[in-house]
């Protein structure tokens, strides 16, 4: 018999793939969305929308970039369809938050804060490399780029971080 209740029993290799996945699908939502529920929802409709489409998947090794790629577009249709509620930064400060004041992870705030100071096209192949675990060869076709121009970015990425942090820039080769 070739059905079960929850599907074929070919969709349990897919299910394991992903249940091994998640953990890094969940790290990369976290950093993108900077709030742990959010991420947990953005995963969760990732995995309902990978689900959806586990046929388009012929390459199980191709699974991680594909399902990254599915938690960025997600947290990005997050934003499209939904306005986050605004603070009144006067008022907050007014209140004298002992929070405000902490600096419990302070390293990782500035350099978070450095890194969203990047441009758009120096941050996101940054990004997908760092925290995403993705190739040179995989961000140029996610980004539609060569890999000689995604290692260029890279490069200029981390020369851009290091004057931020007050350091000197490495050398270009050329």
């Amino acid at each position: 018999m070739n059905q079960s209740p929850r599907g074929t029993t070919a969709d349990a290799p897919f299910s394991h793939l992903i249940e091994m996945l998640r953990p890094d699908l969940l790290r990369f939502a976290l950093w993108l969305a900077r709030d742990r529920a959010v991420a947990e929802d953005v995963v969760q409709e990732t995995l309902i929308r990978a689900w959806k489409s586990r046929e388009e998947l012929k390459n199980p090794s191709a699974a991680r970039p594909w399902l990254l790629t599915i938690v960025r577009r997600e947290h990005a249709r997050l934003y499209e369809r939904k306005r986050l509620p605004t603070v009144d930064v006067d008022a907050v400060e007014a209140l004298g938050d002992p929070a405000l004041a902490s600096d419990g992870d302070a390293g990782l705030h500035d350099l978070r804060s450095a890194i969203m100071q990047l441009a758009d096209e120096y941050r996101e192949p940054l990004v997908m490399q760092v925290l995403g675990g993705f190739s040179t060869a995989e961000i140029a076709a996610e980004l539609k780029l060569t890999q000689p121009t995604v290692l260029t970015r890279l490069f200029r990425a981390r020369n851009k971080l290091r004057v931020i942090y007050g350091l000197t820039p490495a050398e270009d080769a050329e």
